[in-house]
């Protein structure tokens, strides 16, 4: 079997058993927005004890980091890496949905982005909220090593701790982690950084999300010309981008924004037609999480799918689970 370190987290069981997944009881160390994978794949090699989970959003970056972890990985020959696993996902809903309460030993997160335009701050990692996530999911004693070239941003996070089961600690550090926006930093005339280390002095309990089961829908008529979505903001939003159709095939595809929290999803809805109904579901294929939001944007297609004059009127649509 080829070894595979990439973790399909809307394709497997919710939340990952991770000594399960590395076939072993391990320290276990998460990394934020690995990047290029260079300190990911570095402190893996150098550990072989622990276990190690990144997480990364850019599927660039993604495909750089796997081909070096290929590289070292070969056919199973000793040192080999086998102890290193990657998530594309938002770090939030990695937290939330796929980490047991008090299983992590350590949580690194070098160099994220510091948003600093007044108008962004609401995009900031490190929130009062994120941080009592991470120590929920942190074991006793254990921490997290944030690094920036932000002395602002730095400021911020510590003063984000209230209440977060942190005690702090910072200093300034030289150029130690090889890393792509590191070595920017530094030639740009950096020569030094903030690290700071948070260490988990008592516990915050934050439960595991649960996925929302999603429902499928039924429809006696759909016409796609006549078809509008209306955008729907609060909350939960859900904003139309555009809608496809197959005319052989009977099917129509729409793609939608949901936003919910601190999450942002894409996602497309089929309504496709199966005899003498159509069927109004979550297209297969996407690695979309199941949440209220995802669950809302699947009944609003639905809704606004039908012929104006039928939307309400009752007894028009069936639903399944999904």
């Amino acid at each position: 079997m080829v070894f595979s370190p990439v973790i399909p987290h809307h394709q497997i069981k919710r939340p990952v058993l991770w000594p399960e997944e590395f076939r072993r009881l391990a320290p276990l160390e998460v990394e934020i927005g690995f990047g290029l994978g260079e300190f990911l794949i570095r402190s893996a090699a150098a550990h072989p004890g622990r276990d190690y989970v990144g997480i990364e959003q850019h599927w660039e970056r993604m495909h750089r980091t796997l081909e070096r972890i290929a590289e070292m990985s070969g056919a199973g020959e000793p040192g080999s890496l086998r102890n290193v696993r990657v998530l594309k996902i938002d770090a939030r809903a990695a937290f939330e949905r796929l980490f047991v309460p008090e299983t992590v030993d350590h949580v690194h997160c070098l160099f994220p982005c510091p948003w600093p335009k007044k108008g962004h701050v609401k995009h900031r990692l490190f929130s009062n909220t994120f941080l009592k996530l991470l120590n929920s999911r942190l074991k006793r004693g254990g921490g997290v090593t944030i690094v920036t070239d932000s002395a602002p941003y730095q400021a911020w996070i510590r003063r984000q701790l209230d209440a977060t089961g942190f005690e702090p600690a910072s200093r300034m550090v030289g150029p130690r982690y090889d890393t792509k926006f590191e070595r920017k930093w530094h030639n740009e005339g950096h020569k030094e950084f903030h690290e700071l280390v948070l260490t988990k002095t008592a516990h915050v309990a934050v439960p595991l999300k649960e996925d929302t089961p999603l429902q499928d829908y039924q429809l006696k008529e759909f016409d796609p010309k006549r078809f509008r979505f209306e955008n729907q903001l609060g909350p939960v939003s859900v904003i139309f981008k555009e809608m496809l159709f197959d005319p052989v095939k009977d099917k129509a595809m729409v793609h939608l924004v949901v936003a919910e929290e601190e999450m942002t999803q894409h996602l497309w809805v089929a309504v496709v037609r199966r005899g003498k109904i159509w069927r109004v579901c979550k297209a297969d294929g996407q690695s979309v999480l199941p949440t209220p939001g995802i669950a809302r944007a699947i009944e609003l297609v639905c809704e606004q799918a039908r012929p104006p004059e039928a939307r309400f009127a009752r007894g028009d649509q069936g639903r399944g689970r999904t």
